[in-house]
């Protein structure tokens, strides 16, 4: 036995363990990064008239909607018949006529979808980066937006036609048998439960509701960020109306808000609401109060409250309420008002946000922290909370309530618990927020009379197409007329998948349809013979009129020159390789080929093909490249009648040849 050898295979063990641990860590690593929760959510950013929003997982549980309120994936939202609704999530606007019923089933940082099932509703997409998706589904077709834009998107009551408008950009509308491009300044009908293609047309209308799309357009280009923070940051056209930037030298930018009272501190003038997996979320009551109280961090400089949005990130994370968390049944200022008191205080510079939902990898972590010089290196995910934070000193920093009142969803300024900063001082600091119960924040709200069952109830299941729009030529583009039920050529790459909705259980919703809300096209259609050039694209090839015919006229004149160098090849060759080229009688253009050789005809007469009968009785005409020494007429007669079709010169006139090549 070897004992040396010992030494070695426990050094081997022990590499093996180390490699199994890193594997292990680096597993759990992708397990928890794969549970992150979606870095963007959206806000109501304009309202007027009933707004109702329900989540995904209590779909009836209708709740008002007000300014501010969160919007996430799987969220249903219903608008009353005179209201009017705007939904921000960053690079995209989302606008709700009245009677307007929806489900975002689909929002991250990098995917947006909703299923309208009936109304009318205006995208206005401002970003669309690669590898991105901005998809639009309806009861019948999927529409799925292809560039940067305004669309808008109608749906009858009855969830059985779709109208699509494109006023910019470019869109791809999949129905059960075809794949169709609508293009600026057009529309697409879609009719029918199952329909087999979209009504492509010229010509868009315009009314009220697109009135005021215009001008929530123009607010957004007019309230610019100034390059202080990105646009694609959800609330931040509103800083440059309602606050200042300044600089300074620790914090870089720093924004102030207008006209707040002299005791105003962040985080008291709103409610706490529940969102999903991310539990407490802070709806603030003020117009510009979204972007300021979920990013960024919150300092008290020269005797006023500020908001300082960090280093400069194209994407920000969203957080439910960046804050700490103080107070529990354990607060002895809860045994004085006979009830479990919550307080909370705004995060300051450096100091790390601890996502209380517990699905945060260290991606996400560093996301939450580094851009607001968060020592990641020192606070990690698994870290203890700081035991004080520097805002517990500054006027009013920490705000305090009773937990009836923040299960409740009641505002926080009308139900303050003052604290002394004695008693600020042994508030024991909570880990997390504390649950707000969904069944008491949700019980003084009943459903809405007229109120119809969720977006998602309706939402049929698609089969997705097989390939992208554009890499093949499967998609009609910009067509006036309906296309055959695809019967695609030949050199089509991809065959039209089908769609079938699941049908509906529920009865449709018993609203009235405006039928006087669509205004008459202001835009004369076009001609339908420019749209048809697209759906018919084999056309042109046949068309005297286009300029392709010349070049299949020219090329033989370059195939007969190789054949005056190299005379010698077998001819066995030279007779077989012009047979193909023979064979495409299509391209009818005798009198643009006569025109260009006027006179073939009396060269026809001259008495040099006489040398032409000699190779007769063999199969092979090759002898005809023998008169290249004659007039350069003659020469080119011969290099364009040779590679058309070399047997017709077996009856001695090359007149014959170019006649056989008008035909």
């Amino acid at each position: 036995m070897n004992l040396a050898a010992f030494p070695v295979m426990s050094r081997i063990t022990r590499f093996a363990a180390a490699c199994a641990v890193v594997a292990l860590a680096a597993a759990s690593h992708v397990a928890l990064a794969q549970e992150d929760l979606p870095g963007r959510v959206g806000r109501v950013a304009n309202v007027s008239g009933e707004l109702f929003i329900a989540p995904q997982d209590r779909p009836d549980a209708w709740a008002p909607g007000g300014l501010n309120y969160p919007v996430a994936g799987g969220d249903n939202l219903w608008v009353g018949n005179d209201g009017r609704a705007e939904v921000d999530v960053g690079g995209t606007q989302l606008r709700l006529a009245g009677d307007s019923n929806l489900h975002v089933s689909r929002l991250d940082d990098r995917q947006f979808a909703i299923f309208v099932a009936q109304g009318r509703v205006s995208i206005r997409v401002r970003v669309l980066e690669g590898g991105e998706l901005a998809r639009v589904d309806t009861p019948n077709a999927q529409v799925t937006i292809t560039r940067p834009g305004l669309y808008r998107v109608d749906v009858s009551p009855d969830r059985e036609h779709t109208r699509v408008v494109v006023r910019e950009g470019e869109v791809n509308v999949q129905t059960a048998g075809a794949l169709q491009q609508v293009l600026p300044g057009q529309s697409a009908d879609i009719d029918g439960p199952n329909p087999q293609y979209a009504t492509v047309q010229n010509g868009i209308g315009i009314d009220g509701f697109d009135a005021w799309v215009a001008d929530r357009d123009r607010y957004y280009r007019v309230s610019a960020s100034g390059g202080y923070v990105s646009p694609q940051m959800v609330g931040a056209a509103d800083l440059a109306q309602y606050g200042s930037w300044t600089q300074n030298a620790e914090y870089g930018a720093v924004w102030y808000p207008n006209d707040v009272p002299n005791d105003w501190a962040p985080y008291r003038n709103g409610h706490w609401v529940d969102v999903g997996a991310w539990g407490p979320t802070w709806v603030d009551y003020s117009p510009w109060g979204y972007a300021p109280f979920h990013y960024g961090r919150w300092a008290y400089l020269n005797g006023r409250w500020g908001w300082a949005p960090g280093r400069y990130v194209a994407r920000p994370l969203w957080a439910p309420a960046l804050v700490a968390w103080t107070g529990g049944a354990g607060w002895g200022i809860s045994a004085t008002v006979g009830a479990p008191v919550y307080g909370w205080v705004p995060l300051a510079w450096g100091e790390p946000y601890r996502p209380w939902w517990g699905r945060c990898s260290y991606g996400c972590w560093d996301r939450y922290n580094r851009p607001y010089a968060v020592n990641t290196n020192v606070w990690r995910p698994n870290s203890p909370p700081p035991s004080s934070y520097r805002n517990w000193n500054a006027p009013n920093g920490v705000t305090a309530v009773s937990g009836s009142a923040f299960y409740a969803r009641q505002p926080v300024q009308q139900n303050l618990v003052r604290v002394s900063r004695e008693q600020v001082a042994t508030a024991p600091v909570l880990s997390s927020a504390p649950p707000i119960r969904v069944e008491s924040s949700r019980a003084a709200f009943q459903r809405p009379a007229s109120a119809p069952p969720p977006a998602s109830s309706f939402q049929p299941t698609y089969a997705r197409p097989t390939q992208q729009p554009g890499s093949g030529n499967n998609m009609t583009r910009g067509t006036t007329t309906p296309p055959q039920p695809y019967s695609a050529p030949s050199n089509a790459n991809v065959s039209p998948t089908t769609r079938t909705p699941t049908p509906a259980t529920q009865p449709a919703p018993t609203m009235q349809r405006d039928d006087n809300r669509r205004a008459p096209s202001y835009v004369q259609p076009k001609s339908p013979t420019q749209p048809q050039a697209y759906a018919q694209p084999p056309s042109r090839v046949a068309q005297p009129q286009t300029p392709q015919p010349q070049s299949y006229a020219q090329p033989p004149s370059r195939v007969a020159q190789p054949q005056q160098v190299q005379p010698t090849p077998p001819q066995g060759q030279m007779a077989r390789q012009p047979q193909p080229v023979a064979a495409q009688p299509q391209m009818q253009q005798p009198a643009r080929v006569q025109a260009q050789q006027p006179a073939p005809t009396p060269q026809a007469s001259q008495p040099r093909p006489p040398p032409q009968a000699a190779p007769q009785p063999a199969p092979q005409p090759a002898p005809q490249a023998r008169p290249a020494p004659d007039s350069g007429s003659n020469a080119q007669r011969g290099g364009e009648a040779k590679p058309r079709d070399t047997p017709q010169g077996q009856d001695g006139s090359g007149s014959g040849n170019m006649q056989r090549q008008g035909r």
